[in-house]
């Protein structure tokens, strides 16, 4: 017995409904969900903790939207330590994407604008009387709508991300978002630095 506008199982008015409605896959590193938990192996990682890898939970996701730009920045935390991962989609691909590592080093309300040229001063760790300069180097700024999404739910802004690179390509990113700056100081790590263990809708319920 055929069922109603179908033959042999297909539908006799174009595709059928399960074809139409089907969203496009995920990537496993976009749009991660809040209180999945991020496992990173990566050697600043290493030095950091001592682990050969250290679990964190993401409490924070921000996502950045722009010309040829799509980033996420993943706020993760253990009970020890802060720190964000980045996902980069690279311009004119669908799904080839950039790791980084990041802190969070400063947020302060802006003052004059920011210079072309930025050197910040780190603690020598050879030398505790010393300081080490780094001179980063502005490469773009990209206008972008921001999204901002934790356990309390959601919020959009307009921000402006100020790109930096040192000769030894660390990275400095400044968000500008109304009249504070956050600084995020980093460098890139592998796909291979990275595991995913994505919480699901019924355990986000649960908690």
């Amino acid at each position: 017995m055929a069922l109603f506008g179908r033959k042999d199982g297909k539908s006799l008015f174009g595709k059928r409904k399960d074809e139409t409605d089907k969203k496009p896959e995920r990537h496993e590193l976009v749009d991660i969900p809040i209180e999945s938990i991020i496992e990173l192996s990566d050697l600043t990682t290493f030095q950091d903790t001592g682990d050969t890898s250290h679990a964190f939970t993401l409490y924070k996701r921000k996502k950045y939207e722009g010309e040829a730009l799509l980033r996420y920045m993943y706020h993760v935390q253990d009970v020890e330590e802060e720190l964000v991962v980045g996902v980069d989609q690279i311009a004119g691909t669908q799904d080839q994407y950039e790791i980084s590592r990041w802190i969070v080093d400063g947020e302060q309300e802006l003052g004059d604008p920011l210079p072309d040229e930025m050197t910040l001063y780190y603690p020598d760790p050879d030398n505790e009387d010393e300081e080490i300069a780094v001179v980063y180097n502005r490469q773009e700024i990209v206008p972008a709508k921001l999204t901002v999404t934790d356990a309390q739910g959601k919020e959009e802004f307009n921000a402006e991300l100020h790109e930096y690179i040192t000769e030894n390509d660390e990275l400095m990113s400044i968000e500008l978002c109304g009249n504070w700056l956050t600084f995020y100081v980093g460098l890139l790590i592998t796909r291979s630095d990275i595991e995913i263990y994505p919480v699901t809708i019924n355990e986000q319920i649960r908690s």
